[in-house]
């Protein structure tokens, strides 16, 4: 069939500005589009009205330019032979309608159509029909969210992940299980088996080692033992496995037990990595479509939560607080504020163009790149404060018609509308708005704390009924019905107590508790300005809007972690382990879901990738060493590994510092640092040898310290000379110790020793040589004579 441009047809209902919903029931007609696929995408602006033409499947009038297209010619074609075929042929078919499909990118020039999920039905009659054969060529197809892979692809992507694990058809179960009974019977029978015969009873899917240590771990608790030959008739008598001469019911059922086992062990594993690569494994991969439809879906969530936000006073208070600190410097704009969305264009497709990588001039390492950051901050900032000088002004004027009207007028509800269409134009950071989110919490906490200590004392201790009490504070009756509240309403307790009911003693008794918690109640009422209802009605609509946003997100980043994998294979052996390494790339990816603005035309993976490549490598910079080294240190460091691997290639042996000095035009003492920096630290617990029982720690020296051995001959040393002393006259052990310093901090002189005893030198002289006389006998010097040989 030819392709011939058709012209536009455009439905009475202009396309509408909603995510994709059930179909409603319309008139069949077919869209057609000219619009070229190559322009760029545009807001979509209103059509005007144009008067809707007749479908060309219903009604035989036609344009003469519709008869031209040989599209629309096929089609009518089509509806007259249906029409033509006999009523006793026509099989009844279920009517196939197109749902769920997303918008095709509104091309400039294109006049506004009505989208696929919100107009289009069409109904195939014919069986076997085709759904597509009732629209023309040029009308855009419905796009998948989700990847099909082909099953080659899927086994080449299992096998890349370490998923390639076996999947046995059920031919080939029942297979299994009759071979494993085969087996277990005749081990049972003969009471061995052989390696070989377990291989050949095995489907060829199976025989790998961990299904053979499963199989033969099952056949030894059962009393067969696997040799790797068939044994003689001595070898099994003298390990005690001869032939018991089982019987064929008995064989029977000892397969059946371990028949149970082996099938729960089958497809277990204790490997966490391969455990949460399987589950990975079973989440489909996102197309572009998927991929636009969840990013709007998590922004649809995030507007929700900034819309019940913004409905509290009290946060937009913080909010204005942030923006005087922004304002006065002390917080940088990045860290409250991600950028700006247009509302207006909220529902526009983004361009068609998927780039696969960034502009690397934009990227700029060096000065130019931070010029360029530091410009697009103070770019942001600028219209942040402008934003937020219209929100200050909105915030006054709602204070204005608050304290002049009240709460829920008119005029309050109208300035708080503008308010919090402003407020949504900013995109604050993910952090922000969990800040936020944990105000509007902590008040409603505080309410609902309050409420449970009222019911305490009304409901528990003064014996209130619990539908009355739920009736009087929730401000609904028992059908539901809204009346008035007394949460706040001080002279209830006391018209209870004076109401005569058996309640009434005891609730006379407790009015100042109760009061209290009211008045406290009325004091944060006072602080939130809102009604105390309306406040939980904001922390609901909040948690739906974070609810929906968390989903898509997690839907996102399960989508998304066979990137993390094949990213984080390409750092191993870098310090980290592997399962490190994937937990920090998921960190990055969940950073990359949180800020990918769909509307920039590129896939998320190509925007994912450099989020977890630097989360990779930050982590293998902070974690990866013993002694952190900075980043800037680490690069250099790299840099130059690399040149010293290239000048080894080319002359086949490493340069020295001054030869890495030349080329990487760095300073030779500067070289011999980073060479001193680069040196990775050793454990002294590291094993030496297979057996483990020894250490590095054990091989290097310590001279600091005295060795064990040299530590207990100075220990009996010293013993020794102290009996020899005491052998001695005090005296002469005295002048001993002094002249040679034993047990003293240092030796003394004759002179010195004199004085000690007052007198003359050559006293202590002859006293010291009548000493070492002494200690020359055998019965003194054979005790140290032992030391000599030692030392």
């Amino acid at each position: 069939m030819s392709k011939a441009k058709a012209p536009a047809k455009v439905a009475a209902k202009p396309a509408a500005k909603t995510a994709a919903k059930p179909v409603a029931k319309a008139a069949p007609s077919p869209v057609k589009a000219t619009a070229s696929p190559a322009s760029p995408a545009k807001p979509v602006k209103k059509a005007a009205s144009v008067p809707a033409k007749k479908s060309e499947v219903t009604d035989k009038k036609t344009t003469p330019k519709a008869k031209e297209a040989a599209v629309e010619v096929e089609v009518k074609k089509t509806a007259k032979a249906a029409k033509a075929a006999p009523a006793e042929d026509k099989k009844p078919a279920a009517k196939k309608v197109v749902t769920g499909a997303k918008r095709g990118p509104k091309k400039k020039g294109s006049i506004a159509e009505p989208s696929l999920e919100d107009e289009l039905e069409i109904e195939a009659d014919l069986e076997g029909e085709p759904v597509a054969e009732a629209t023309s060529d040029s009308t855009e197809k419905v796009k998948p969210l989700r990847m099909k892979i082909s099953k080659a692809k899927e086994r080449a992507l299992m096998k890349e992940f370490g998923l390639d694990e076996t999947v046995l058809t059920e031919a080939e179960m029942v297979q299994r299980r009759d071979r494993l009974k085969a087996l277990i019977k005749l081990g049972k029978t003969r009471g061995y088996l052989t390696n070989g015969e377990i291989s050949d009873h095995l489907p060829d899917k199976l025989v790998d080692a961990e299904t053979l240590q499963v199989v033969i771990a099952t056949l030894n608790d059962l009393g067969v033992a696997v040799y790797e030959q068939t044994p003689d008739a001595e070898s099994l008598i003298i390990t005690d496995n001869a032939p018991t001469g089982s019987t064929e019911e008995e064989a029977e059922e000892a397969a059946e037990a371990a028949l149970s086992t082996v099938d729960s062990e089958f497809g277990r594993t204790t490997d966490p990595v391969r455990m949460y690569m399987r589950e990975m494994g079973t989440v489909e991969l996102l197309t572009r479509e998927g991929e636009i439809e969840i990013a709007k879906r998590i922004e649809g969530g995030l507007m929700d939560m900034m819309a019940a936000i913004s409905a509290s006073p009290a946060t937009i208070a913080e909010i204005l607080r942030m923006a005087n600190e922004i304002r006065e410097g002390k917080v940088v704009i990045s860290t409250v504020v991600d950028g700006f969305a247009n509302l207006n264009e909220a529902d526009d497709y983004v361009a068609e163009e998927d780039f696969d990588e960034f502009d690397e001039a934009d990227d700029d390492d060096g000065k130019g790149g931070s010029k360029a950051l530091t410009k697009k901050l103070e770019e942001l900032k600028n219209q942040a404060l402008e934003r937020f000088e219209r929100i200050t002004e909105y915030f006054e004027k709602v204070h204005k018609v608050y304290d002049k009207e009240g709460w829920g007028t008119p005029a309050y509800v109208k300035v708080q509308s503008a308010l919090s269409e402003e407020l949504m134009t900013i995109r604050f950071t993910a952090k922000t708005i969990e800040k936020l989110c944990d105000m509007v919490r902590g008040q409603v906490d505080d309410v609902r704390k309050k409420e449970r200590e009222l019911r305490r004392i009304i409901v528990d201790k003064c014996g209130y009924p619990q539908d009355n009490f739920i009736a009087d504070f929730s401000g609904r009756d028992k059908n539901g019905k809204r009346v008035e509240s007394q949460l706040l309403n001080l002279k209830w307790i006391e018209k209870q107590a004076a109401a005569g009911k058996s309640w009434s003693a005891v609730m006379g008794r407790n009015i100042p508790p109760v009061q209290d918690l009211q008045q406290k109640l009325m004091d944060l009422q006072s602080q939130v300005v809102v009604p105390l209802d309306e406040l939980k009605d904001i922390n609901k609509r909040m948690n739906a809007g974070e609810r929906s946003s968390r989903d898509a997100k997690k839907e996102m980043i399960e989508a998304n972690l066979r990137l993390v994998i094949s990213i984080a294979k390409k750092y191993t052996n870098r310090g980290l382990q592997f399962l490190d390494l994937i937990q920090e790339g998921n960190i990055g990816l969940m950073k990359a879901v949180d800020k990918f603005e769909y509307r920039r035309g590129y896939k998320f993976s190509t925007y994912a990738t450099w989020w977890i490549r630097q989360a990779i490598t930050r982590s293998i910079a902070d974690q990866a060493r013993t002694i952190r080294i900075p980043v800037h240190m680490i690069e250099t460091i790299n840099k130059m590994n690399r040149i010293s691997r290239q000048h080894l290639q080319e002359f086949g042996f490493e340069p020295d510092a001054s030869v890495l000095a030349e080329k990487m035009e760095i300073p030779e003492d500067k070289i011999r640092k980073i060479m001193k920096i680069a040196k990775e630290p050793i454990s002294m617990e590291t094993p030496i040898g297979d057996d483990d029982d020894s250490h590095l720690g054990d091989f290097i020296e310590d001279s600091t310290h005295t060795a064990p051995i040299d530590a207990a001959l100075q220990a009996g040393l010293r013993d020794v000379v102290k009996d020899i002393l005491d052998s001695l006259t005090p005296r002469e052990a005295k002048v001993l110790r002094m002249r040679f310093g034993i047990e003293m901090s240092t030796d003394h002189t004759l002179e010195e020793v004199g004085k000690q005893f007052d007198v003359t030198r050559e006293r202590i002289r002859q006293i010291e040589a009548k000493a070492l006389r002494k200690l020359k006998h055998p019965s003194r010097s054979d005790k140290l004579r032992s030391f000599i040989d030692t030392m």
